[in-house]
């Protein structure tokens, strides 16, 4: 799913913790803002160097059927074939391919969005927080065409828009940490 890095350097490896992290989308309706969480899904994060950030690589997969929404009628639609099509196609994903600064821990992230079989393009504007040198939270939203990934079904009396956005929170630390900072100093 990732290139390999420009040169050969450690990489650095982050886990990401589910306290703290989510991936959430919204889209109106006529009547109403359906907002919506995946509850299972995964990340990855490889070599968040703040001096070098154009060679993070990011990878989200979310489960389609695990979606939640609050109500029961909605997540029954949202996973059938009118929307996310959950048994034919059980995940959605993000890849990075470029990133850029836009100066003031803002960045800019060309990336892919697959769903439902299709893979387009998509920009993700993000900040990054960094907790010392190897916790940090980046936080990004971004909006797609739903049409653009066959998404065409409406209702007469609640049209729904074509924009859906889509919000990523991730809470991040470098893997083997934890054990690092909890060992006690043997010097």
């Amino acid at each position: 799913m990732f290139s390999s890095p420009a040169a050969p350097r450690a990489t650095r490896v982050y886990g990401v913790e589910k306290t703290g992290s989510e991936i959430k989308f919204q889209v109106k309706s006529r009547l109403k803002v359906i907002e919506g969480v995946f509850e299972n899904w995964k990340a990855q994060v490889v070599d968040l160097d703040p001096a070098r950030l154009e060679a993070l690589q990011l990878g989200v997969q979310a489960q389609s059927a695990s979606i939640k929404t609050g109500y029961v009628l909605e997540e029954t639609l949202i996973r059938s074939e009118n929307f996310f099509a959950a048994e034919k196609y059980p995940e959605v994903s993000v890849a990075s391919k470029k990133i850029s600064s836009e100066g003031a821990g803002r960045f800019r992230m060309e990336a892919e969005l697959t769903l439902r079989g299709a893979t387009h393009p998509v920009v993700i504007p993000f900040a990054l927080e960094l907790n010392g040198e190897h916790e940090a939270q980046l936080r990004g939203e971004f909006e797609f065409n739903r049409k653009d990934f066959g998404i065409t079904y409406n209702m007469t009396l609640n049209p729904i828009e074509d924009l859906v956005k889509v919000i990523v929170t991730l809470k991040v630390r470098e893997q083997g940490q934890e054990a690092k900072q909890a060992a006690p100093n043997k010097n």
